[in-house]
């Protein structure tokens, strides 16, 4: 929730843009590059009811290596479930109360058919989620307590993450405040597989106006429902240590929660952000950080990936393990020099034998020029990392503006199958507008075949069955904005994945689409 805005109050202002709907043709380039064939006669569900209608009219699609099947766009976030409903808390840019961003998604353990996902409404307006019961055909919206827009206590909300437990508890982590200054960290929970939840636990709250928790991540143990886990930054600490890790859990399947404490402090100067947290099979914690600073005779920014290790359930961590080095630039629209807020990493956990896999934007494949998505993996409980290696398949005969990817999220499969979700402009030319679609790669296991050799990633599809216009995206603080990270899971050998786009309304909404094997 961290947007770099001390702005408190005030109404939203409305967006000053023409309605426009990208329309690309897919040519050659469309053909040679996207394994699932052409796209053309594909078309966005728009206006779907509570139900989650599936997308009508859409035409039956080629077969794609190993088999797999695309399921049809499901549009979550419209109708807005809190329509009518502005809390006052706005932030500088273009925006609606419709737009919706940041969708995170995740399917109960004891019953596969049940997925949830879950995204901030509007500016921050609430948290809203959305239950299916049937494998993703049809779902039911429910607005999280959190604003006076669901019944809860504080002017605004963001940042959401899911997670269920074993016994089919799922748990939802978000930070919540009335100003964007100093939210707390709070978690709400739902017995009936995201149908109701509690009233918010508050897990921490700030100790001055300068302080606030932001980006946290929630993570239950997948074989102990009594043990939850969640993990956040504080930023902008007033007592002189700078940013940290801040952790918490909860030992009685979140009845209460032991008082949060800092598991990770870096250098005075520096930030650490956005920590993930994953459960190997031995129970063996291990918390993913982004760290930044800025070089003392350069003035550049730099960044790097480490990870910390708990095997006592969080009682005790390890010192920093370094995983990488980040190179990143800025993704932009250099038509008009405007960014896209992306930049954060992705976690996962293979857990039939442990291995970690991470995977984040980076520009060293291409000497600085854009970024890339880099993909690591540790075979030993995080001790040790592989080589960063490029994996998303966007042409490297187009310009060098079109080949930027970004906001990765990465899940595995039963059978051991990666799959890493991301966005790219592959299909962008020189008509106005930003064309942007939303991708699927994929790696099977092989003994032969290591997952540390980019030319044995592929199986790519394409979840955006037609590319939206970037520039009409939601655009809080004058960013391009669909959200710091995008939601991908796991079901069996299928991956399910929410994400955003702009809509035929120019609405910027959350979609959810199922790859099935």
């Amino acid at each position: 929730m961290n947007i770099n805005s001390t702005k408190p109050m005030g109404r939203s202002p409305e967006k000053q843009k023409e309605p426009r709907v990208m329309k690309i043709q897919f040519n050659e380039l469309a053909e040679s590059h996207s394994p699932s064939g052409t796209w053309l006669g594909a078309l966005w569900k728009f206006g779907i009811g509570l139900a989650g209608v599936a997308l009508a009219g859409l035409l039956a699609l080629p077969a794609v290596a190993n088999d797999l099947r695309l399921g049809p766009v499901v549009e979550l976030s419209r109708p807005n479930a809190v329509a009518g409903c502005d809390d006052g808390l706005a932030l500088p840019g273009a925006y609606t109360l419709d737009d919706a961003a940041e969708p995170f998604v995740a399917a109960n353990p004891i019953n596969p058919r049940n997925i949830v996902a879950a995204w901030i409404q509007g500016p921050f307006q609430n948290i809203v989620s959305a239950a299916s019961f049937d494998g993703g055909r049809t779902w039911q919206q429910r607005a999280i307590p959190l604003t006076p827009c669901s019944g809860g206590p504080y002017l605004g909300a963001g940042d959401p993450w899911l997670s269920f437990s074993p016994n089919g508890d799922l748990y939802a982590i978000a930070v919540a405040g009335d100003s964007f200054d100093n939210p707390s960290v709070v978690v709400n929970k739902s017995t009936d597989g995201g149908l109701n939840w509690s009233a918010a636990s508050i897990i921490y709250v700030p100790p001055d106006e300068i302080t606030a928790g932001d980006k946290p991540s929630i993570t239950a143990d997948p074989k102990n429902p009594k043990f939850v886990y969640a993990v956040w930054e504080v930023y902008a600490s007033s007592d002189g240590v700078g940013d940290h890790t801040v952790f918490a859990r909860t030992t009685d399947g979140g009845k209460s929660w032991e008082a949060a404490r800092t598991i990770f402090s870096p250098p005075l100067d520096n930030d650490d952000t956005d920590p993930q947290i994953a459960v190997l099979p031995d129970g063996t914690l291990v918390c993913l950080i982004s760290e930044s600073s800025v070089n003392k005779t350069t003035g550049d920014p730099e960044f790097s990936l480490a990870v910390i290790r708990s095997s006592d359930r969080g009682r005790t961590w390890s010192a920093r393990i370094s995983l990488a080095q980040q190179f990143w630039q800025p993704v932009t629209d250099l038509e008009n020099g405007q960014t896209v807020r992306s930049y954060l990493h992705s976690l996962a956990v293979d857990p039939r034998n442990g291995n970690l896999y991470v995977v984040w934007e980076d520009s060293r494949f291409s000497h600085g020029q854009n970024n890339s998505i880099a993909f690591s993996m540790s075979a030993d409980g995080g001790l040790h990392w592989s080589t960063p290696i490029p994996i998303n398949q966007t042409p490297r005969r187009i310009p060098q503006g079109n080949q930027q990817a970004f906001l990765p999220s990465i899940a595995v499969a039963a059978d051991g199958t990666i799959g890493v979700s991301y966005y790219d402009f592959r299909f962008n030319d020189r008509r106005p507008g930003l064309p942007t679609d939303h991708w699927l790669v994929q790696y099977h296991p092989s003994r032969r075949l290591p997952a540390t050799n980019p030319s044995n990633w592929g199986d790519e599809v394409r979840l955006t069955p037609e590319s939206f216009d970037m520039e009409q995206a939601w655009s809080p603080t004058f960013e391009y904005f669909v959200g710091d990270y995008e939601g991908l899971t796991a079901i069996g050998n299928d991956f399910v994945a929410t994400f955003n786009g702009v809509d035929r309304d120019n609405v910027t909404s959350i979609f959810f689409r199922r790859v099935s094997r």
